[in-house]
């Protein structure tokens, strides 16, 4: 769960360039409570209801039907798509902080990192949690030690002397929350696989649990140590690698190495692990007859989906040449229209299927289910200033819009070449052979 919402404090470094680093700390108090928690609340109330594999995409079309489910999956699709290539590209600069790299050499190195976490994905489950525990104190040890040696930052915190908004005041929030829900959204990604976890009615929400406040730490604090020291206060300074020479500033040389080693191992255990639930959509929607029938074989040693890991990994591996920041806008503009749409399948599930006896509910009444279900969108709308603040972001944005609409003519071609799902299908509750 960790690994699939955050990294460590990894990404932040691009909002601290665009927002400042005031509204960057602000922001990273502000968004768990509008987007974290509300979205971590609602896919805890519907994995428990509905534990079944494909997760989210049989939430919405069970609430909204067919059509909704197929947008889900597409918006869905579209997002990984473009997410899951950011992670190569971070991991090559990032190593090539320590070990200076040419920009093919980047691309080559982002490559073999995809068809490395496929390799791995293709093995199974467990071999992936595994190496998802290591890799995250791997990279979680350098944040602390920052922390710790920087301790004197945080008792004698002073805010950096940027002003709070600048001239663009709108296109810095914009920029700024664009990165900061990139680095704090995804809570519902692992409910695609719940039907490969054990007891996932408990579990699940165990996980947000104790993740949830993991991964707050995990940002404020190392950047609150960073913005308080004497070093990177301005945010012109900012970029990848900002965080490992302000370690070397703290800590010095160890340090820095830690944390530019600790960035490379963040890319590959956050893509290594988010490929376990993405690389499952395709397999879902070949068993809903929307893609070949090809895509469900299942490799009988491991029990996993291989053919649906490798087209993920061709697809991937297309995407890597592709610029972060542009990387990061489509990838939150489809996230959040998805969320959007799981948030109107937990309002109508709570009307079709009320009874809930034993399975954990969002509280509050009628007050709490509307904040759950709303505050994420008011925080979507608010990036939408990127939009009318820069050339690129506008560009973005019609890009991302002009893919959207097209989910009606890839649902109508699907359906008509492989046939679409029954009337009645129930949801499969697990993978079988």
């Amino acid at each position: 769960m960790y690994l699939v919402v955050s990294g460590g404090a990894y990404g932040l470094e691009d909002a601290v360039h665009m927002a400042g680093p005031r509204l960057t700390l602000l922001l990273c108090l502000v968004v768990p409570l509008t987007l974290s928690l509300p979205t971590a609340l609602m896919a805890a109330e519907l994995t428990a209801l509905m534990p079944v594999e494909g997760g989210f995409y049989f939430w919405v079309k069970e609430a909204l039907g067919p059509f909704a489910g197929f947008c889900e999956a597409y918006l869905t699709i579209l997002y990984t798509a473009v997410d899951m290539a950011i992670y190569p590209v971070l991991f090559a600069s990032y190593l090539s902080f320590i070990v200076p790299l040419g920009a093919a050499a980047q691309i080559a190195i982002g490559i073999a990192l995809v068809w490395l976490a496929g390799g791995l994905n293709i093995l199974g489950v467990r071999p992936v949690g595994i190496t998802s525990i290591v890799l995250a104190a791997i990279l979680i040890s350098p944040f602390a030690a920052l922390v710790i040696l920087g301790f004197p930052h945080l008792i004698h915190f002073q805010m950096p002397a940027q002003p709070l908004f600048g001239a663009d005041a709108w296109g810095a929030l914009a920029g700024g929350l664009t990165v900061v829900i990139w680095n704090f959204g995804g809570w519902e990604n692992l409910s695609v696989v719940s039907a490969e976890i054990e007891n996932p009615r408990r579990n699940y929400l165990r996980a947000i649990m104790f993740a949830l406040p993991i991964i707050v730490a995990g940002y404020v604090l190392p950047l609150a140590v960073s913005v308080s020291g004497s070093g990177l206060t301005s945010a012109a300074d900012w970029g990848v690698g900002s965080f490992a020479r302000e370690g070397k500033l703290i800590g010095g040389p160890i340090l820095g190495g830690a944390l530019a080693i600790g960035g490379a191992v963040m890319s590959f255990a956050v893509f290594e692990a988010a490929m376990l639930w993405v690389s499952r959509m395709p397999f879902v929607l070949a068993r809903e007859h929307y893609l070949p029938a090809s895509l469900t074989q299942l490799w009988s040693a491991t029990v996993t989906p291989t053919r649906s890991i490798l087209l993920c990994c061709i697809v991937f591996t297309l995407l890597v040449p592709v610029g972060f920041v542009a990387l990061v806008v489509l990838d939150v503009f489809f996230y959040m229209a998805a969320l959007a749409l799981e948030m109107l399948a937990l309002l109508r599930l709570r009307q079709l299927m009320p009874n809930r006896a034993g399975m954990f509910t969002i509280g509050g009444g009628k007050l709490g289910l509307a904040l759950v279900a709303t505050l994420p969108v008011l925080t979507w709308l608010a990036t939408f200033g990127l939009a009318v603040s820069t050339s690129d972001g506008k560009l973005d944005f019609i890009l991302a819009i002009a893919l959207g609409l097209c989910v009606w003519p890839a649902y109508a071609i699907s359906r008509r070449r492989y046939g679409g799902p029954p009337p009645i299908d129930p949801p499969p509750t697990s993978i079988t052979a």
